[in-house]
């Protein structure tokens, strides 16, 4: 051995401790880690859950069913009218689909006639278009 050697030795036993207390720290810093409560992971999860939008189908037999097709496509449903009752009242048929139509045009819903024997009409709110060919 010569003079180098003995020089050596000391600085790997040097490094060998130092890599030793290093990953004493890091196993240590390892279990202190927080972690994130479960109330964060819901809410999370409740705001990024998709709305839930429904397709319904509401018959309409006198003016008062209108209050429920109004309030259907209000909340973001999709409604299909059904207007199958009307059809031996010419009267209020025409009286009930005009006062569809209005309620469309000024609240921005979209509409179309979805079957003409029975008369069906599709109402859908806002953010849903009707795509008509």
């Amino acid at each position: 051995m010569g003079l180098f050697d003995k020089l050596k030795k000391p600085e790997v036993q040097k490094k060998t401790k130092s890599l030793t207390s290093i990953r004493e720290k890091v196993t240590e810093e390892k279990s202190e880690v927080e972690l994130v409560p479960v109330e964060e992971d819901a809410i999370v999860k409740e705001i990024i859950k998709p709305k839930v939008i429904y397709v319904k189908r509401i018959k309409i037999a006198t003016y008062n069913d209108l209050k429920v097709v109004s309030d259907e496509v209000t909340a973001g449903n999709i409604v299909i009218v059904d207007l199958s009752p009307l059809v031996s009242k010419p009267d209020i048929f025409e009286k009930v689909a005009e006062q569809i139509k209005m309620s469309a045009s000024t609240f921005g819903w979209d509409i179309a006639m979805v079957c003409k024997d029975p008369p069906k009409i599709l109402v859908t709110p806002q953010d849903i278009k009707i795509v008509k060919e």
